[in-house]
């Protein structure tokens, strides 16, 4: 990351005199110039732009590796990138680089094609982790409930510590009672939107995802009582709740060989989303949105968009590429919503040293 002087910006009052003295640098408030088919690599930027716990982390390189080497291409340029937005230094050389070794991380983005914004998004945050990964051991004392033994180290970053939730699938075996037990950990909770409808709500994707099925057929579970493949029932509850929430409304879906997108508009809530009902505990409950990717037209020739609440004034920001603009909260309700970030607290002004 170059060096571009000291400045320290936290104090929500200072930062807004400076913007109406048109002193010092804006607040991450900047469109992204369309590249040719990156509409969707700039509106996820925009997003973990303003994502301000993961903005700080990445802007404090007292907090980085210890072997600056070691960080890749892509990581380099994201921090450039969100460096230089939040600085007002941001240059279309910049932005050429940075939108350049994103592509770069795997070969479905290197074509001039649109892509998949969740899919970029996914590949971002795996190789942000990759880079900035620690070894945290997770040994427990001789004395913590009999044990003695360690576990494996758990590798950890700031993507872990912000996007990471844990689900949790109860198997039941339907011939024998047999209960097994699984977990998984996800980044980004991909809901189902119900079928046949032209309007529902987050909520109703919420149960569906979180409803009890049937495991049959195909998939079919191995219960080691039975000792052979049987039909089972499946609960599914979440066990540990992220920081940031991203909800993936799979608009895109296969029939046959034919891809579609679903129009269903989806209302959602902007303040407060309570996924107590899924919770195996009662920590992280409430969220509270703070961005969202939108996704307009179909699949040949759709176009992403992006809206972003300022930490600073708490109004919201439309980012269609370059073009930035103030939108009212009601036109936040997009039934173009592809993407919905969430935080459990309304995200804070960010402290940052540059």
């Amino acid at each position: 990351m170059r060096n571009r002087g000291s400045y320290y910006w936290g104090d929500k009052e200072e930062a807004g005199m400076h913007r109406k003295a048109g002193k010092g640098p804006p607040h991450g408030s900047v469109g992204l110039t369309n590249l040719g088919n990156s509409c969707y690599i700039n509106a996820v930027l925009q997003c973990l732009s303003y994502t301000t716990p993961l903005l700080q982390e990445l802007l404090c390189e007292e907090k980085w590796p210890d072997q600056p080497s070691q960080r890749t291409d892509v990581t380099r340029a994201v921090v450039t990138l969100l460096a230089d937005m939040w600085t007002g230094h941001l240059e279309q050389r910049t932005l050429h680089e940075s939108v350049s070794f994103i592509k770069q991380m795997h070969p479905q983005f290197t074509n001039s094609r649109q892509q998949d914004a969740q899919e970029l998004l996914l590949c971002l945050m795996n190789a942000l982790h990759e880079d900035l990964k620690k070894t945290r051991s997770r040994s427990h004392s001789r004395f913590e409930s009999g044990k003695s033994s360690t576990e494996e180290p758990k590798e950890f970053s700031i993507i872990t510590q912000l996007f990471e939730g844990l689900l949790s699938y109860d198997m039941i075996c339907l011939i024998c009672d047999h209960q097994i037990l699984t977990n998984e950990v996800f980044t980004i909770l991909s809901l189902p939107i119900p079928a046949n409808t032209k309007e529902c709500s987050v909520q109703d994707c919420l149960e569906l995802f979180f409803q009890p099925n049937a495991l049959q057929q195909g998939d079919q579970i191995f219960c080691p009582q039975c000792e052979e493949k049987q039909d089972a029932a499946v609960l599914t509850t979440l066990s540990k709740s992220p920081q940031i929430l991203i909800l993936h409304l799979k608009r895109f879906q296969y029939r046959g060989k034919k891809k579609q997108k679903l129009n269903t508009y989806v209302k959602f809530v902007v303040e407060t989303l309570d996924l107590s009902p899924y919770l195996t505990t009662r920590t992280n409950s409430q969220y509270f949105l703070y961005a969202v990717v939108n996704h307009i037209g179909d699949l040949d020739n759709g176009h992403y968009t992006a809206y972003c609440r300022d930490p600073f004034t708490k109004h919201w920001h439309q980012y269609d590429d370059e073009i930035e603009s103030d939108i009212k909260e009601d036109f936040v309700q997009s039934p173009q919503a592809y993407l919905l970030f969430y935080s459990t607290e309304n995200l804070p002004v960010p402290c940052l040293h540059f």
